[in-house]
């Protein structure tokens, strides 16, 4: 049976140093690496209005993930609705990377680094 443990994660701005800011409890780094990619993508929703989940078969993107609509050019339908199959979509991270987890994160001067207990 696998022992939990805290990975911990650190923040850095740009031309700055990473200082420890918090912690994903969990029983492997992969699972950890799940966990810090849904939490990263989900926050970026939470913090702006232009950036939406779209899914490949409902909205004709792609990829099924989460778009910023302020990057994507975007064209409308006849009745004056935007229609994405058409658009030049800007895919921020698709829902195939977030299933399989990441270990660092970009978004604007800031990166977050999710790290093994060892590299404290």
């Amino acid at each position: 049976m696998n022992e939990f443990k805290e990975y911990p994660i650190y923040k850095k701005r740009d031309g700055h140093g990473f200082y420890y800011e918090s912690y994903v409890f969990s029983d492997s780094f992969g699972e950890a690496k799940k966990i810090f990619a849904k939490q990263m993508t989900d926050d970026n929703w939470w913090l702006s209005n232009d950036i939406n989940w779209l899914y490949k078969e409902r909205d004709g993107v792609k990829e099924t993930g989460w778009y910023d609509l302020s990057c994507s050019v975007l064209s409308k339908n006849d009745k004056g609705e935007t229609d994405y199959s058409k658009s030049e979509m800007e895919l921020l991270c698709s829902e195939e990377a977030i299933v399989e987890g990441f270990d660092s994160w970009n978004e604007d001067v800031y990166t977050w680094q999710l790290r093994l207990p060892e590299e404290e």
